[in-house]
């Protein structure tokens, strides 16, 4: 068993959790033209999506760099295409604008959600444990990693399905995240932070024609890697990390990479944190030393293609 492996099975123990209030919205972008629409400008392959189901996308400037992440889930009402979006809930609001912005004489709508006040709650655990999948709400669900994640959106003050199982708080929840190498655009990405070094392969599709971003994703997964790749992080005990930290080799004062954030673990005697590292410190143990006190030690690396 890896030292990732062993991480997830640990923070999964005695799951699966709920979370009450997860941090996400949605948009609707439908209509005879939606499905066109988003083929054209988002990295997944949209046309081919079957009704009910969901695909993980990302939206990308012409050089490759990541602008938001979502899922998609197709559905169909009145013989009409409906394509939900879910995004993280800080990134709804410029990702509506990015569409808006190139929605010229498409027969398309675009909204955020529908009326009342929106909710999300979200069920964590491992990909083949009993996670619920609510029928009559609007559910994305999706497996990463061996972790299983469902969200269900709904209106405040609705009636919502009894959970006798365990809570899980922001930061279990992020730390199960953390583990699956799923990033939180804007916080473990940057403006110059390409797709695939955020670990987005699955985000992106192999096959479909031209999108934005997708000649730097073509040419990287046809003459070689990036110079930098996600990893997961294991970091010595102490406060959240929300900002960029350098770190550096264990034995000299040379900077080699960064880690974006870090939260407690659960059991209280590490962090758990997402960053950047070239291909020489991504091998599972590698010690590093974190600017301003404190040791790291890599559990893993999220490669494109591996």
């Amino acid at each position: 068993m890896t030292a990732a492996d062993s991480l997830r099975a640990r923070l999964l123990a005695n799951g699966p959790f709920r979370r009450a209030e997860a941090p996400y919205s949605t948009l609707l972008v439908a209509g005879f033209d939606a499905a066109e629409f988003l083929h054209r400008l988002c990295s997944q392959d949209i046309k081919s999506l079957a009704s009910g189901r969901t695909v993980p996308a990302a939206f990308l400037d012409a050089k490759g760099k990541v602008v938001a992440t979502c899922l998609v889930k197709r559905l169909q009402q009145d013989g009409e295409d409906l394509f939900w979006i879910e995004t993280q809930a800080a990134q709804r609001d410029k990702l509506a604008q990015l569409l808006e912005r190139y929605h010229f004489t498409e027969k398309i709508r675009i909204s955020a959600g529908g009326p009342g006040e929106p909710c999300c709650e979200e069920w964590i655990g491992a990909a083949s444990s009993a996670v619920p999948d609510p029928s009559g709400s609007l559910c994305f669900s999706w497996s990463r990693a061996g972790i299983q994640f469902v969200r269900r959106h709904f209106n405040r003050g609705e009636a919502v399905p009894v959970w006798h199982g365990g809570q899980v708080d922001a930061d279990a929840a992020d730390c199960l995240q953390m583990a699956a190498g799923i990033v939180v655009v804007g916080v473990d990405t940057e403006s110059t932070t390409l797709a695939l070094e955020a670990a987005l392969d699955d985000h992106c599709s192999a096959t479909k024609g031209c999108y934005t971003g997708q000649e730097i994703v073509a040419r990287i997964h046809t003459y070689g890697h990036t110079n930098r790749a996600l990893c997961l992080i294991e970091l010595s005990a102490g406060p959240r990390i929300e900002s960029p930290v350098v770190l550096h080799e264990l034995e000299a004062a040379v900077p080699v990479g960064r880690v974006m954030r870090a939260v407690p673990l659960p059991w209280g005697s590490a962090r758990l944190g997402l960053g950047y590292l070239p291909k020489e410190f991504q091998r599972e143990g590698v010690r590093l030393r974190l600017a301003g006190g404190g040791t790291a030690s890599v559990v893993c690396a999220f490669v494109a293609g591996s």
